[in-house]
């Protein structure tokens, strides 16, 4: 079952944009196809991102303490949206390290005599 964008304290990640790749709180809905969204980081929840529904790619994730904050409107409520976002980042997946690719110009340079 897909996520449902349009629900405040969903997580969501912004497909289209300068913002792209960059995850976000639904903190209000405009109307069928606008929500407002926050990151509390380079965006606040006193100035909301209002972007289209289908530029953004929704998680199945649900920050019910984030939810629970922007409804109180407390006074942090940068700070709980922040820390929901960082406890429901996905981890990257166990297995093998991928090599580290050298760049130094002088090792992988072809010498002439």
């Amino acid at each position: 079952m897909k996520a449902n964008p349009q629900q405040i304290g969903r997580v969501v990640v912004s497909t289209q944009g300068h913002d792209r790749g960059r995850r976000c709180l639904v903190v209000g809905i405009v109307d069928e196809r606008y929500v407002l969204i926050a990151d509390g980081d380079t965006r606040k929840l006193d100035h909301p991102k209002k972007k289209q529904l289908k530029h953004l790619r929704a998680e199945p994730g649900l920050a019910a303490d984030a939810l629970d904050a922007v409804h109180k409107r407390a006074q942090t409520i940068d700070s709980d949206i922040r820390k929901a976002l960082e406890a429901m980042t996905p981890e990257p997946p166990l297995g093998r390290k991928q090599a580290d690719r050298s760049t130094d110009k002088e090792e992988n340079a072809f010498v002439q005599e």
